[in-house]
Order: C-alpha cells, then structure tokens, then sequence
C-alpha cells in the first residue's frame, strides 16, 4: 500500500491554499523620477503591478494602496496607478537608501534614491 501526499504550491512557497493573486506578480519597480530629492518632494515611482489585481488593461487608480519605503521610512503616497506611485519623500531620510513597495503583502526589488 502507497501513501500519496499532495502539497500545493503557490509562488514558489509552499502554503495550505492559494490566496486571489497568486496569478499576479510581485511589484516590480523600473526606476523613480527624479532619483533624489529633499524631505518632502514628490517623486515618481514606475513600473508594474502596483495594484496586485490580474486583468489590469487600463490605468485606473487601485481599490487600496499599499506602503512605500525609503529604506525603513514610510513615504506618503499621493496617487497610486498600478504603473505609477507619486510619493513624498520623508522627512529624516539621508543620503543613499532603497525605495520598495509592498502592496497587498508582496514586496517589490529596490531601487536606488538619494535624498537631499
């Protein structure tokens, strides 16, 4: 007799049930305009799946927004677009950080922004 045991794999991990948008992929941010500024300056994030809902053909703004960080500093977002974040850069940020997003849990890569 042969036990068979099945796992289910969502993204990679190994997990119980698969949540809405596992058919998403995570943030993906291009690069933010411009790629310094001061505290308080809006900044431009692009790129890709920002509002983590499959089927987005159009440029609406998200149902929700997600958190954007200047290394451990949360910005303050103005608008959110799923290919476009335009946020304030936060005050007691200096020098050389990288810039994330997290929307609906998931991470993007970092890119490189020096504040003023």
């Amino acid at each position: 007799m042969s036990t068979v045991v099945a796992t289910l794999v969502c993204a990679g991990t190994v997990l119980a049930a698969c949540s809405a948008n596992d058919d998403v992929p995570a943030p993906m941010v291009s690069n933010i305009e411009p790629d310094r500024a001061p505290a308080g300056a809006l900044v431009t994030l692009h790129g890709h799946n920002f509002c983590q809902r499959p089927g987005m053909s159009e440029e609406p703004l998200c149902d929700a927004i997600g958190e954007v960080h200047f290394g451990a500093a949360p910005g303050t977002p103005a608008l959110w677009t799923d290919t476009a974040i335009s946020v304030e850069v936060p005050s007691g940020v200096a020098g050389r950080v990288g810039v994330t997003v997290i929307a609906n849990g998931r991470t993007s890569n970092s890119v490189p922004f020096t504040a003023e």
